[in-house]
């Protein structure tokens, strides 16, 4: 009878990893980018993925949440691995096991200067037996246009 109130009270109160709010070993970081006056460049998101966990492609987005005269296009992500869904086996989902640099094409105004935008990015990390909540995250570049030289 002992062992069994010890394990419910184990098991229903005290926290288990994934409840105890597991800190997310994953980071996001953006480069910035130099272009001349109206013309196009890129702007790099990575997310850093440790060593034995992985990101969900479906899961992920990048958008922009504040831009100052730069026009940003659609994020460019690379090919995932397809691979079978642990809540699922019959089915396959595209994921990345390393780092992922997201694209985003950036055409600056025609005026040189430096235009801070801000990014939203969002996604869903796991590993083999835990995946964390999905993740909202800002991070901030800068797009320097300047002179033809």
């Amino acid at each position: 009878m002992f062992r069994l109130l010890l394990f419910i009270f184990g098991y229903f109160l005290v926290p288990s990893p994934a409840m105890a709010g597991t800190k997310n070993p994953f980071r996001v970081e953006a480069t910035n980018a130099e272009v001349v006056p109206g013309e196009a460049g890129a702007v790099s998101v990575i997310i850093r993925v440790p060593n034995e966990h992985h990101l969900y492609k479906d899961m992920m987005s990048v958008g922009v949440l504040k831009s100052e005269s730069v026009v940003v296009g659609e994020a460019v992500f690379p090919p995932g691995m397809k691979k079978a869904d642990p809540a699922d086996p019959t089915s396959e989902r595209e994921q990345y096991d390393m780092d992922v640099v997201i694209e985003l094409p950036v055409t600056g105004p025609s005026k040189p200067g430096e235009y801070p935008i801000t990014l939203l990015v969002e996604y869903q990390g796991c590993k083999k037996s835990l995946c964390w909540m999905p993740q909202t995250e800002q991070v901030d570049a800068t797009v320097k246009v300047v002179e033809k030289k």
